[in-house]
């Protein structure tokens, strides 16, 4: 039987993306999306709810504090303690994307959760098909 991904397995993923040549840790942030958006309400809190590990990159690290801090918020669950750990807070901003032209508009649109982290994402980032 398939159990939706939680955080604490996508940072294990993530860290083992980032020690492989050609990894990309972005498609374990997407199906934790995929699976976080399919599962029923009184699921969702368990996904978010354990502390991922380090993954060996801070940006990753601030990155899932940020998507449990946002996803906790608009879904009305509770906000993980871990999420407000110093270590899940850049120093230097990031944009999470290879497209300049985008940064201006990430700025304005980036949530709450993410700006306050120093990562800065477009509204396109939770759209999910």
């Amino acid at each position: 039987m398939y159990a939706p991904l939680t955080l604490k397995r996508v940072a294990e993923a993530i860290r083992a993306e980032l020690d492989a040549p050609d990894g990309d840790p972005w498609l374990w942030i997407r199906q934790f999306m995929d699976d976080f958006y399919a599962a029923a309400q009184e699921v969702r809190a368990g996904l978010i709810a354990e502390r991922p590990e380090p993954t060996g990159d801070p940006r990753f690290d601030a990155y899932l504090a940020a998507l449990a801090e946002h996803f906790a918020f608009h879904y009305h669950l509770p906000t993980p303690a871990w999420v407000g750990e110093p270590e899940r807070f850049l120093e230097q901003w990031w944009f999470p994307t290879q497209f300049k032209s985008l940064h201006a508009i990430a700025l304005v649109e980036s949530p709450a959760a993410f700006r306050r982290r120093g990562i800065f994402v477009d509204k396109t980032e939770f759209q999910r098909c």
